[in-house]
């Protein structure tokens, strides 16, 4: 009976929020399903990895999510509703939506339809205008942070990598999903709203052709493209996406901000202008007519980008895969959920902007291309061999580099290979966890992010799997001191029951539902039976027979017996004539039985004795009368 446990299901969160079923497992936190006891209602509350919380940088974008988040209220976003911590539980409750991720819908279904994917992107763009007009930019979006609700909601969450506008264009450090990064983002030449709209350009071919534009195993060389390379069409991928939408995905991919739509209201705009020129035909592109999503990994990735630009990389295709393709109801239901009305016209500019920048781009491209080799060609030695390492442009050799993101749950060789190929020394160290499964990583130490000397030594944090601990055997023990053994192997009593007992006195422990030495998680139940002493016995009726027979039969049941002789008219000398406690009667072993055994008959007095006996009543009887 060896059964993992998460220690927090069934815990109440500072005596309010009840935690009951894991939702998901992040690099970051765990998200649960659970009730506000206060409220009666269903939340979300996420719980931060415990192997996080002696990392400020973690802790601090933990609680950065919940103050971005809090500020925000709007249909198409998750609302933040509460922050604490209880213990070792570091908390956000959050809205509960019953949904599935944008990117698992994509891995069933390999694509959208164009209709469909316009209703998802605009309520996308409708929860940036809010996340905008506060000031803020998510800087996180992908489709694993967009939620498809069963009742047609659409909402964006996880605001963990969100900062201020006025905070974000000197960002030494990117962490976030870098087949999603927007190239101001690798080269630190400054992030606004327009950045997000990148991303959302991006998650806009994805839904229209079932994969990234960009992957590889490794994410500079991702970053690399996203830098250097246009978006392409995604009518490239998928024959019969309109030359509208292609338009609109290059409009908001172009690598230059200024080239962009100038905010999320603009390219809503011109998604509303499209829907409507768009035929039925082409709205209604056969579903799952893209490449279904590509196992190349979804990288997150901690990369410190010094002045200069990536390397020309190598090329690699992508792995493609074919999975089944579920049902996703049409945008008509959702309409009035994720619209915020008739569509409005294009704006002449966008439109423009959105017709040429296909053309645009090309030719620009190419002659960067070329300037960018003949660079290359006059680096010095060290710099070349940096940029085959994968950067070019650099002054000198780096000796300093950052550990890699390690997530929770990854492969022990995967995490090792990114680690060495950053530069690092690796060892293992192992430990109990009751959140990550036996043989995967937890994470690092030091944790993700922190910069060292290139051939320092990182430690890998492998998971042992939840720690188990083995029942004691608490049999013949009070019911006390049972309970105080198994406490104290860190396990619960369970349920118990009682029993009559013949052997083990009243009070103590018959037996437990674990064996001795079995062993299991932190806290799991052990069921007791505990005595409750010998089971009374029934008096039989023993009258009529012989003493040396009912007292065999008494004495065989552990009662005591005593022996009272009497006379008696009716019952033969010997046999029982009657007894105490009666037939039927209940009592326990080790109690007394009173036999009244016959001495026959009462012998007969003489006859003097009878007259003297007369003789002395008579006397009496005057005595009576002269008084």
């Amino acid at each position: 009976m060896k059964t993992l446990h998460d220690p927090l299901l069934g815990v109440v969160l500072n005596e309010r929020y009840r935690v009951e079923s894991v939702i998901a497992r992040g690099g970051m936190a765990m998200v649960y399903r659970g009730t506000d006891l206060r409220l009666d209602r269903e939340v979300a509350i996420k719980v931060m990895h415990q192997h996080l919380l002696d990392d400020e940088t973690f802790v601090e974008r933990f609680r950065r999510e919940a103050i971005h988040a809090a500020r925000l209220s709007h249909p198409n976003l998750i609302a933040v509703h509460d922050q604490g911590s209880d213990g070792q539980a570091v908390y956000l409750v959050m809205d509960y939506l019953e949904s599935v991720t944008l990117r698992k819908e994509l891995k069933h279904r390999g694509s959208l339809t164009p209709r469909q994917a316009i209703v998802v992107t605009d309520a996308i763009l409708a929860a940036l205008e809010a996340v905008h007009g506060a000031g803020i930019i998510h800087r996180d979006l992908k489709p694993d942070n967009v939620l498809l609700g069963t009742d047609g909601q659409i909402k964006l969450a996880d605001f963990g990598l969100a900062r201020a506008v006025s905070t974000s264009t000197t960002t030494k450090t990117l962490i976030g999903t870098v087949g999603y990064v927007a190239p101001e983002l690798v080269t630190r030449t400054g992030a606004d709203e327009r950045t997000d709209l990148y991303t959302v350009g991006i998650m806009l071919y994805e839904m229209l052709t079932g994969s990234q534009p960009y992957t590889d195993d490794v994410p500079i060389q991702v970053a690399y493209r996203h830098v250097h390379d246009t978006v392409p069409a995604p009518s490239e991928a998928v024959a019969g996406v309109s030359p509208t939408l292609d338009a609109i995905v290059l409009w908001a991919t172009s690598r230059k901000p200024e080239d962009r739509p100038a905010d999320a209201s603009e390219l809503r705009l011109a998604l509303a202008e499209a829907r409507t020129q768009l035929s039925e035909e082409e709205l209604d592109l056969a579903e799952g007519s893209g490449a279904p999503v590509v196992d190349a990994p979804v990288l997150t990735a901690t990369i410190t980008i010094e002045d200069g630009d990536p390397a020309e990389p190598r090329q690699k295709e992508p792995k493609a895969r074919t999975d089944e393709i579920p049902y996703l109801a049409d945008d008509e239901d959702d309409e009035a959920a994720s619209s915020p009305g008739a569509p409005a016209p294009l704006a002449p500019a966008a439109a423009a902007a959105a017709r040429s920048a296909a053309p645009a781009k090309s030719p620009e491209h190419g002659g960067r291309s070329r300037r960018r080799t003949r660079t290359a060609l006059g680096l010095t030695a060290a710099a070349a061999v940096i940029a085959l390492a994968g950067w070019g442009a650099v002054a000198s050799i780096e000796t300093t580099a950052e550990v890699p993101a390690a997530v929770a749950g990854q492969e022990q060789a995967d995490v090792v290979s990114a680690l060495k190929t950053a530069g690092f020394t690796t060892a293992t160290r192992e430990e109990f966890s009751t959140a990550v499964p036996a043989g995967k990583v937890i994470g690092t130490d030091p944790a993700a992010g922190t910069e060292l000397d290139k051939d320092a030594v990182v430690t890998v944090l492998v998971s042992k799997g939840e720690e188990l601990f083995a029942a004691p055997d608490v049999s013949k023990m009070t019911e006390s001191e049972a309970r105080s053994a198994i406490e104290g192997a860190s396990l619960q009593v369970g349920a118990v029951d009682r029993e009559h007992s013949s052997s083990v006195p009243e009070g103590s422990v018959i037996s437990q539902s674990l064996e001795r030495g079995e062993e299991v998680a932190k806290g799991t139940e052990i069921d007791l039976v505990v005595s409750k002493g010998a089971e009374p016995l029934v008096i039989p009726d023993v009258t009529g027979v012989s003493y040396e027979v009912a007292y065999g039969r008494l004495a065989r049941m552990g009662l005591r017996i005593a022996k009272d002789e009497v006379y008696s008219d009716h019952t033969p000398k010997g046999d029982v004539v009657a007894h105490y406690p009666k037939a039927a009667a209940k009592k326990n072993p080790g109690d007394l039985v009173i036999l009244k055994v016959s001495k026959g008959k009462e012998p007969e007095k003489p006859k003097d004795d009878e007259k003297k006996d007369e003789d002395k009543k008579s006397e009496e009887k005057k005595s009576d009368d002269g008084s």
